[in-house]
């Protein structure tokens, strides 16, 4: 059982307990902790990328143990609309926090790289001299690919400044397609 599992475990069981707490004389208590409780899972939300599960689910619990506490007096204007009005309006604050939360964390998902092994592929890269024959088939040199020099392989022969596309990066070393890139307009490109 995963921690996560295990903890949407115990939250679903507190909440079936949360109608028997409520009738017990000790309520005003356990709304202050089930407020403290719903605060707590509010804020594992925002450390944790749960995409508003546990958010939500502490949203409910603190709603809950705010309207224990409304029921018991304990908040400014008594049990009065004034009580629960005040609840509504801290959900939906944290209600706007949790769904900030969650759009960022969202947003963060659909970046695309700026860097590293998926910018590589598909560019074009320029050798900056001709490669040699490193085995029989096999040749190295060094290609500029988007204003960086780096080490690149290909299985045919490559002429200084001809332009090829990178099919696959090897650690640091490019691999160029055999044919040079239909278009001149990816030229621009390989001096960003």
């Amino acid at each position: 059982m995963t921690p996560s599992s295990r903890i949407l475990m115990f939250l679903s069981l507190s909440l079936v307990a949360l109608p028997a707490w409520a009738a017990t004389p000790l309520a005003v208590e356990d709304g202050v902790l089930i407020v403290l409780l719903g605060l707590l899972l509010i804020g594992i939300e925002a450390v944790t990328p749960t995409f508003g599960v546990v958010g939500l689910l502490g949203l409910l619990v603190f709603v809950i143990g705010a309207s224990m506490m409304v029921n018991a007096g304990l908040l400014p204007g008594g049990d009065s609309a004034l009580g629960m009005a005040m609840v509504i309006a801290a959900a939906l604050l944290l209600g706007g926090f949790l769904l900030w939360v969650v759009m960022r964390f969202l947003r963060f998902r659909h970046i695309t790289p700026m860097g590293g092994r998926e910018e590589v592929i598909g560019a074009v890269a320029e050798a900056t001299r001709q490669f040699t024959e490193h085995h029989q088939g096999d040749y190295h040199g060094y290609a500029r690919v988007k204003g960086e020099r780096w080490q690149a392989r290909s299985t045919t022969p490559v002429a200084e400044g001809e332009r090829r596309r990178v099919s696959d990066v090897h650690g640091l070393v490019l691999v160029l397609e055999h044919e040079a890139p239909a278009t001149t307009n990816d030229a621009t490109s390989t001096h960003e």
